[in-house]
C-alpha cells in the first residue's frame, strides 16, 4: 500500500479504524521506517496534550459547580424514535404504493409463491426419490420366491458370514462374538435376521423422526444414504442393483464410530454340493466360507508402494480395505504424483486407484501434515535480540526459513508414523507374516532416522540463536507397544513445532514471555529423547 496519510494514522492511533484496515497499516509499518516515525511523532505529541491538560490546565479551571447533566442518553432515546418513526413513514408508504397498484405486487407475490413451492419440492425430491426406490426394491424381494443368502458383515476387527433366508447362526471367527454388534442393531430398530435388505433399511428409515436422504445413480447401480441426527445409527448406505433393485452393499454408522460394512456374497445354492460333507448338527445351521476380504498385509503392501513413491508425506491420499479391494483415493494430487503412485500400485492385485488432480472441497484429510504459513517473523523483543545475535534482519528470516523446513520435515514423519500406528494396530498386526512384519519395520526405521536428524537440526539451529546450551532429554525405562509410542511422539512433535512458531513471532498476537527460549529448547530436547528411544526399539525389534 501507498504511506498513508497523517489523519490515517491519527485514526490508527486512537483505534477508530475497521480492522482490515488497522490490519493494512499495521502490516505497512512493519515495513516503513519512515511512517513509524510519524506514528511515534503523533503519539508523543497526544502525549504531550494529556500532559498539558492534566498538569497545567486542569491546575488553572475553578472546581465545576456541580456535575455535567449526561445528555448521551436522552440523544440515544431521540436518535431510536427517529429511526422507529422512518421505518413506519416507509412501511406505510410501501403499502399504500401496493394497495394502489395491484398489478405491481400481484405478480411479485405470486412469483414468490411459485418458488418457495419449488423449492419445497426440490428439498423433498431425494427422499421422495429414496421412498420410491424402496418401495420397488420390497416388491421386487416379495415377488421372487425367498432363498438362501451369503451376506459378510465387517465391523472393525470382527468378520462373519451369514446365511440369510434359513434359521442359522452366522459364520465368525474363532475369538468374536456378534453379541455387542447385534444389540446395537437391536438398540438402532434395524433388523439383525436380515440386515442387507431393502424392507429392513425402509423399517429403519420410516421409523426416524428426522432424516436427510441422498440419492446417487450409476451405470449399474442406486445408492441411499440416510443420515439422521438423532438415534443410535447416524447413518446408513444401501447399493441396490439397477436391473432388479437387488441389495449388494451397505453400510451402517453408528454413533459410537462403529462402522458395520455388509455385502452379498456369491450365490448360497453353490454351497448345497458341500452338505453332505459337513456335519449334520452343522449342516442345519451353518456352513464355514473362506474369507474373500483383502488382508492386513495387502493393505502394507499399498503403504509400502506410496512410501516408495513418497506420497506417505502430506499428500491426500486415503488406503481403505473395502470388500475383497484395497481403495486408493485421493484428491488435488498432480498429474506427475498420479504417474507415480499409479506405477508403484500396477504390480499389486485387488488395489482400485482413484485419484484427481482437482482440489477437494471442504476440510481436507485428518492425516495429511500440515504445510507451515510463509509469513515473516515478528518483531518483538525476543526476535530483535535473536536477529542482533546472528547478524542482521536477513540472517534471521533466512534462518526462520530453515527451522521451518525443519519443523515441516520432522512433523510429516511423526504424521506418517502415527497413520502407520492407527493402521496396524496390535491386533492388526498379528496378523502379518514375518516378512510384512520386517517391511513395516523398515518403513518405522526410514521414518524415524529423518526425523530424529530434523529435530537435532531444528534443536542445534533454536539453541545457536537463543544462546542457550543443548539439554538432555528424559529417557524411557520401557519400551510399550510402538504404536502408543508414535501417537505420543506425534504430540511432542506437534508441541514443538507450537513452540517454535511462538518463538519465531509468527503468531502476533501471543503473548512472549522471556522463558519462552528456555522452554522450547526444553520441547525439542524432549522430542530428540523420545525420537531417538523410538529410534532404538525400532532397531532392536
Amino acid at each position: 500500500m501507498r504511506h498513508p496519510s497523517g489523519e490515517q494514522l491519527l485514526h490508527f492511533a486512537d483505534g477508530e479504524m475497521t480492522s482490515p484496515q488497522s490490519e493494512e497499516i499495521r502490516g505497512h509499518l512493519k515495513a516503513c521506517w519512515e511512517c513509524r516515525n510519524e506514528l511515534e511523532e503523533i503519539e508523543q505529541t497526544v502525549g504531550a496534550c494529556v500532559r498539558y491538560r492534566k498538569v497545567v490546565l486542569e491546575a488553572c479551571l475553578p472546581a465545576p459547580p456541580k456535575p455535567w447533566f449526561d445528555i448521551y442518553p436522552r440523544l440515544a432515546e431521540i436518535d431510536d424514535i427517529e429511526q422507529r418513526r422512518r421505518w413506519m413513514n416507509r412501511l406505510l408508504a410501501a403499502l399504500t404504493g401496493a394497495w394502489n397498484g395491484p398489478r405491481r405486487w400481484v405478480p411479485a407475490v405470486a412469483m414468490i409463491v411459485l418458488i418457495a413451492v419449488v423449492v419445497q419440492q426440490l428439498r423433498d425430491a431425494p427422499s421422495v426419490q429414496a421412498a420410491e426406490l424402496l418401495r420397488k426394491a420390497a416388491v421386487a424381494a416379495e415377488s421372487k420366491p425367498r432363498k438362501q443368502r451369503r451376506i459378510r458383515i465387517r465391523a472393525g476387527s470382527l468378520q462373519m458370514t451369514r446365511i440369510v433366508g434359513i434359521a442359522g447362526r452366522p459364520v465368525m471367527r474363532a475369538s468374536d462374538s456378534p453379541t455387542e454388534l447385534e444389540s446395537l442393531f437391536r438398540e438402532a430398530h434395524y433388523s439383525w435376521d436380515d440386515p442387507l435388505s431393502a424392507k429392513s433399511y425402509s423399517d429403519w428409515r420410516d421409523q426416524l423422526i428426522s432424516k436427510q436422504d441422498e440419492v446417487t445413480r450409476a451405470a449399474d447401480h442406486f445408492q441411499l444414504r440416510t443420515s439422521t441426527g438423532s438415534g443410535v445409527l447416524v447413518e446408513a448406505t444401501l447399493k441396490l442393483s439397477s436391473a432388479d433393485f437387488h441389495p449388494v452393499e451397505g453400510t451402517l454408522q453408528f454413533r459410537n464410530h462403529e462402522l458395520v460394512e455388509i455385502s452379498e456374497l456369491p450365490d448360497a445354492e453353490l454351497l448345497e454340493p458341500l452338505r453332505p460333507m459337513l456335519p449334520r448338527r452343522r449342516a442345519q445351521s451353518e456352513v464355514r466360507v473362506p474369507m474373500e476380504m483383502a488382508t492386513p498385509g495387502e493393505e502394507l503392501a499399498v503403504f509400502a508402494a506410496l512410501h516408495r513413491a513418497g506420497a506417505d508425506l502430506g499428500d491426500p491420499v486415503e488406503v481403505k480395505r473395502s470388500g475383497g479391494e484395497i481403495q486408493v483415493t485421493g484428491t488435488g494430487i498432480s498429474p506427475e504424483r498420479q504417474q507415480a503412485i499409479q506405477e508403484e500400485l500396477r504390480s499389486l492385485p485387488r488395489v482400485a486407484v482413484r485419484l484427481s488432480s482437482e482440489p477437494a472441497e471442504g476440510a481436507g484429510l485428518e492425516e495429511r501434515s500440515p504445510r507451515r504459513i510463509s509469513v515473516s517473523p515478528g518483531n518483538g523483543p525476543l526476535q530483535m535480540e535473536m536477529e542482533q545475535r546472528l547478524g542482521g534482519r536477513a540472517v534471521f528470516e533466512q534462518f526462520a526459513d530453515e527451522v521451518l523446513d525443519t519443523t515441516e520435515a520432522f512433523m510429516s514423519r511423526a504424521h506418517a508414523l502415527r497413520r502407520l500406528a492407527r493402521r496396524f494396530p496390535p491386533d492388526v498386526e498379528s496378523e502379518l507374516t514375518d516378512t510384512e512384519k520386517q517391511i513395516l519395520g523398515r518403513m518405522r526405521r526410514e521414518h524415524a532416522e529423518v526425523l530424529v536428524g530434523s529435530v537435532r537440526q531444528a534443536e542445534s539451529r533454536v539453541c545457536a540463536a537463543a544462546g542457550i546450551t543443548a539439554q538432555n532429554g528424559h529417557t524411557w525405562s520401557g519400551w510399550g507397544a510402538w504404536q502408543d509410542q508414535a501417537e505420543q511422539l506425534f504430540l511432542d512433535a506437534r508441541h514443538a513445532e507450537s513452540m517454535v512458531v511462538a518463538l519465531l513471532g509468527l503468531q502476533p498476537e501471543q503473548t512472549q514471555s522471556p522463558e519462552l527460549p528456555a522452554m522450547t529448547t526444553t520441547s525439542l530436547a524432549q522430542l530428540r529423547a523420545r525420537s531417538e528411544n523410538y529410534l532404538s526399539q525400532a532397531a532392536e525389534r
